[in-house]
């Protein structure tokens, strides 16, 4: 199963744009939005790809839109602040990560394989006994803006500049 990640993406419909070329051209089947969406519309232009969208609000989304028009998108899965996402056998955790105490604990939870995070514009993956983290980097407000595709049954991690 390949999914499609990003993170940070501030509303920047140019970009995401881009993003969604990447994962339509991978084929990704799900995709997650690590939070700072900054609008509705983002989650719109995600949907379009017709495979499920999981997404959390990351600490500027309390300000950049009206999240309760999200039910109305088909297969878009808002999951607040927190998600906790089966894939398969496979447990994600999916959060912003500007609550550091809410992230190091879910990571030394030992629940999950996968940790998915934003909030830092800046791309990672490592592990922590056994649990690997993964932040996609910004697909909004960088330099470079980019997203990631996970292939969750081998692990290969590809990070994809949107130039």
């Amino acid at each position: 199963m390949t999914i499609g990640l990003l993170s940070d993406t501030h509303g920047n419909l140019a970009v995401v744009e881009k993003a969604v070329a990447v994962f339509r051209e991978q084929a990704v089947s799900s995709i997650f939005h690590c939070g700072d969406i900054g609008s509705f519309e983002v989650l719109t232009q995600l949907s379009t790809l017709k495979v499920p969208v999981h997404a959390v609000l990351g600490n500027v989304d309390r300000f950049s839109s009206n999240w309760d028009e999200a039910s109305m998108l088909s297969g878009l899965h808002l999951h607040g602040r927190f998600g906790d996402i089966a894939c398969g056998s496979t447990r994600i955790a999916l959060l912003h990560s500007d609550d550091r105490i809410t992230r190091d604990r879910t990571i030394l939870s030992g629940e999950y394989d996968f940790v998915f995070t934003g909030h830092t514009h800046v791309f990672h993956d490592y592990s922590v006994e056994g649990t690997r983290c993964i932040n996609p980097g910004t697909a909004g407000r960088g330099a470079p803006n980019t997203c990631a595709v996970l292939d969750l049954d081998s692990g290969v991690l590809q990070q994809i500049e949107l130039v």
